[in-house]
């Protein structure tokens, strides 16, 4: 890929840049609650309503789980739970390399999760110039605000920006915002698509 492009890459990071298995996650969480709950639900809704993704406190969720739910993990446990769900993606991770700088990842993601990344996958977020999450921003994709505040990192025009992300309601709003998209459906995929664009086929 050239380096003279006119194009700033805006890669997503999870099921993208790193495998995320969240029935993991619910597995381990299910077997440490009482089995009429419907943990995903219970979860789901308390997360929304903690804002935990826009900068709301995780370890809120605890003592609400363990009332309404019979959870019987520590705090530290279900951190743990939360947090070792990941698996990088080293093919993605090659393309990020060949692509043009300045990098940007952007993320719709919660201080754990990037804490624990941080620590044990330091190779990942070495590749990029700058780094947006929602839960810093008090914004998330698909909605406008997100776009723009990393338009305001870069310096550039909407259209310069590229985002590349698995969710296609996340491309649609970064089109909606004046950015091109590619929703990933693969390293193959992505690395030619991208290419394309970079080298203006």
């Amino acid at each position: 890929m050239s380096e003279a492009t006119d194009i700033v890459p805006v890669f997503d990071l999870g099921n993208v840049l790193v495998f995320v298995d969240d029935d993991l996650f619910f597995r381990r969480l299910e077997e440490r609650c009482r089995s009429e709950v419907d943990v995903r639900s219970l979860f789901g809704r308390h997360y929304e309503e903690l804002r935990v993704d826009r900068g709301g406190d995780f370890e809120a969720l605890h003592p609400i789980l363990a009332a309404e739910a019979g959870l019987t993990m520590t705090p530290a446990e279900l951190r743990l739970a939360w947090n070792d769900i990941f698996t990088v993606n080293p093919p993605m991770l090659e393309v990020v390399r060949d692509s043009p700088s300045p990098r940007v990842m952007l993320s719709n993601t919660n201080r754990p999760h990037i804490e624990w990344l941080r620590e044990r996958t330091p190779e990942v977020f070495a590749l990029f110039d700058r780094c947006v999450f929602s839960y810093e921003v008090a914004a998330r994709k698909p909605d406008a605000p997100i776009y723009r505040h990393v338009e305001s990192l870069t310096g550039l025009a909407p259209e310069r920006h590229l985002l590349i992300d698995d969710i296609l309601g996340n491309i649609e709003g970064a089109r909606v915002a004046g950015w091109r998209g590619i929703q990933f459906r693969g390293v193959a995929d992505c690395r030619h698509r991208l290419s394309a664009l970079v080298s203006g086929e």
